[in-house]
This record gives structure tokens, sequence and C-alpha cells, in this order.
């Protein structure tokens, strides 16, 4: 058991303690922070199946972004037990875990670490942030890069056609434009800010910043990097999953005019990750 101690109750700026003997074990020791339609679902799926790493259930729970936001809709509770409650192991879904890692690895579910995969927590704001790592200061981050125009796109057709159950020419022009300059859409695509950000905040070494590419041409050349970060045993069995494509959209390329639309909102970042990181786009 680790207690929650009274100079982290006192240091947390939005989440909020009832309970001072609160246990903090299964507090995660990594997070998936997105942003999203960088292949985080792939690697949440990719992750999940390891025999050394467990996950909360659901696996997003959107509980930091929307702690200065109570009047949201998404927003449930600040209460930090409400929170842990999605890291505990119901027994059913243990068995069924061990059933699974035997039969795919020959081993027993035996997690080392927890972690959470919320791809909205790569954009919010650096006191909630700083609320993260005062529960637990050593966290390890995973944040994915994608060419901003295509995950702009990726999010447009997820969000306006397939959730939204429309065909392509039923949604206008200025939708289109409403969508792509939306204030959260804008800094989901501002990849250097969320670095930066991050990057402040955690101990150095604690950041993987992983490329969407990657996901397409290396998969289990990704894999291996983020199991050695997490510091968990890294084998080619646990890649069963690398090949595998989830949570994807219509295949529906870019028209010219939103690419221009893009290209011109995302010029500046587009020019400084490709020289921070080489990209080729």
């Amino acid at each position: 058991m680790k207690r929650i101690s009274q100079d982290i109750i006192q240091n947390l700026q939005y989440v909020k303690v009832s309970n001072p003997n609160l246990d903090l074990s299964n507090f995660p020791n990594f997070m998936i922070v997105g942003p999203q339609r960088t292949g985080t679902t792939w690697l949440y799926w990719s992750l999940r199946q390891h025999p050394q790493i467990g996950f909360s259930r659901p696996k997003e729970l959107f509980y930091f972004n929307f702690l200065d936001m109570p009047e949201f809709p998404m927003y449930r509770s600040s209460e930090l037990s409400w929170y842990l409650q999605f890291f505990r192991e119901h027994p059913i879904r243990y068995l069924w875990k061990n059933f699974t890692t035997l039969r795919y690895h020959g081993e027993f579910y035996r997690p080392k670490i927890r972690g959470e995969a919320t791809a909205t927590y790569a954009a919010m704001k650096t006191e909630l942030i700083k609320d993260v790592l005062t529960l637990n200061p050593d966290i390890k981050i995973i944040l994915m890069i994608r060419n901003p125009i295509d995950r702009a796109w990726s999010h447009a057709k997820k969000d306006l056609l397939k959730e939204a159950g429309k065909k392509f020419d039923e949604v206008s022009e200025q939708e289109f434009e409403q969508f792509f300059n939306n204030p959260y859409q804008l800094a989901c695509g501002r990849y250097t800010a969320m670095i930066d950000k991050w990057s402040s905040c955690l101990p150095e070494g604690n950041l993987f910043v992983g490329f969407y590419d990657d996901i397409q041409q290396a998969p289990e050349q990704l894999l291996m990097r983020i199991f050695d970060f997490l510091g968990v045993r890294n084998e080619a069995k646990y890649y069963r999953l690398a090949q595998t494509i989830v949570n994807a959209t219509e295949s529906r390329e870019i028209p010219e005019k939103y690419e221009k639309m893009l290209a011109a909102i995302f010029q500046d970042e587009i020019t400084q990750l490709k020289q921070d990181f080489g990209f080729t786009w």
C-alpha cells in the first residue's frame, strides 16, 4: 500500500482527495497522451497484450483534462478515488488476461506497470499536467506525432463523417473549415508546443516521442523502443499485434482545397517539425 501524503494533497490544484488514507498504489506509471488520430489506439492494444503491463478499464478516462471544466458534459468527478477505481483488477478480467497471456506468450499476467491511454491529455494545460506529476513525479509519458495535415483530415473524417453518420457530400466546406480552426483541433496539430509543455514538467528522459509513420513502416522497432522506455521485457513474441490496423476511418483522400487550407494553418509547425525531427512530408 502506498498511502497518499499530506504534502501531495496540499500541492494538488484541481484533484480532490476526500480520503486522507487513499492508496496510490494503482496510480499509473505511464500515460499515452495522444493527441487523437496519431495511432494511440493501435499502441494501446499493442501494449495491453504484454503480460507486464496493465491498463485502466475503460481505455480513456478523460479525468485530468476536464478537472478545470466541471460544467463540461464529459466531466464526471474531480475526486482521485473516482479515478483510481478504474485501475483495480476485476477478478474475471484478471483471469481472462492470464488465459490470453498464457495462450499467446506462455506467461502469467503479472503487471509490473499500469497505464492510461487518454488521447486528449496531450493538449491539456500545464496546471493540469502539474497535478499528474504531483501524484507521480516519475511518471512516463508517450506522445505521438503525425503529419498535422493528415492528422486533422483523419480527425475530421472521424468526427464529421463516421461518428455523425454522414457522407462526404453532406458536409459543407464551411463545416470543415470551422472544424479545422477549432481551438482544440489547432492544439492537437501543434506538437512542438505539446512537447515543450510536457518536457518542462517531466524529469529528463521520461517523455517518449513516437512517430505515426513508424507504425506503418517499422511497427516492431517502434514497440521495441517503447518497451525499453517503459522498462518491461522486450521480446519478439510481444509484437503479435504490430501489424494490426485499429480504429481506421474511411480511406478517402484529402481534397486539394482542404489540403491547401491545412497547409496554410500548419505551415510554421511543419517547418519546425522538419527541423527538429527530419521529417520529409
